[in-house]
């Protein structure tokens, strides 16, 4: 099958399953693209990961803000586990669809480490899903080190399949999505946020771990705020539960 039938094909095998955000990164990317090369170790490539790797499909699912108003909270934690579990499920059911066609596939989980001990150790997954959907051309770079999307601004979840397919890809969006409001350096609770756009600020990692590290262990994690409080995206206009329904929301797995 050729490579526009079979990205049709694959898009509307994504759609059944309720998936709309999808993008095409070119596995050479990684090494053509300047601002990527510099970032991403070879090893950490789709040409390493999968020899003879021509395309990367990476797949975006939304978090919902009106949840996402709640964190820390039990109430968005499982609405995120929700989330990732469910586009794990849609990538694998892709490589099945690409394996149908005579093509080798594999997905990328959303998340390349043991949580977060190992993440203490290695600061970093085997794996970069927001450095392919930046190739893909769905999103820009903001404050929070985060890719931002147009309709959902940082609010969404990323895997990705890596496939020996070649299908059509997209490239980098030229214009820059964050606007510098510096919203989610002021809201992090933790000072973690960088005062200036990656890769030349960098989220302070340990910080942000160490706040999840508690929060997990109270069963709210993520924390989530530098995510929640971006005004980039169309869903910035969602309804929010009131402070009140906020408050008692909390109030299940609150912090002691």
């Amino acid at each position: 099958m050729a490579g526009d039938a079979l990205w049709e094909r694959v898009r509307a095998v994504a759609r059944s399953m309720g998936i709309t955000d999808m993008a095409v990164a070119d596995a050479g990317a990684w090494e053509a693209d300047d601002f990527v090369r510099e970032i991403t170790p070879k090893i950490e490539r789709p040409s390493s990961i999968m020899q003879g790797a021509r395309s990367v499909i990476v797949i975006g699912m939304p978090v919902q803000r009106t949840i996402l108003a709640t964190s820390p909270s039990t109430f968005y934690s499982e609405h995120n586990k929700t989330v990732g579990i469910t586009e794990d499920i849609v990538a694998q059911r892709v490589v099945m669809e690409l394996h149908i066609e005579g093509y080798a596939a594999i997905s990328v989980s959303r998340d390349g480490y043991q949580w977060n001990e190992e993440l203490r150790r290695q600061m970093a997954s085997f794996f970069s899903h927001r450095h392919a959907a930046y190739l893909a051309g769905m999103g820009t770079f903001g404050m929070n080190n985060m890719l931002l999307t147009e309709k959902n601004g940082p609010r969404v979840r990323l895997t990705s399949v890596i496939t020996t397919a070649e299908l059509p890809f997209g490239k980098p969006m030229e214009k820059q999505l964050c606007t510098k409001c510096m919203r989610c350096v002021n809201e992090c609770p933790e000072g973690a946020t960088a005062s200036e756009l990656y890769p030349n600020g960098i989220t302070k990692k340990r910080r942000c771990l160490d706040r999840a590290t508690i929060l997990r262990d109270n069963a709210i994690s993520p924390c989530a705020r530098c995510t929640f409080v971006c005004p980039v995206g169309a869903d910035a206009a969602d309804p929010l539960p009131t402070d009140e329904a906020v408050a008692n929301i909390r109030r299940y797995g609150s912090l002691p």
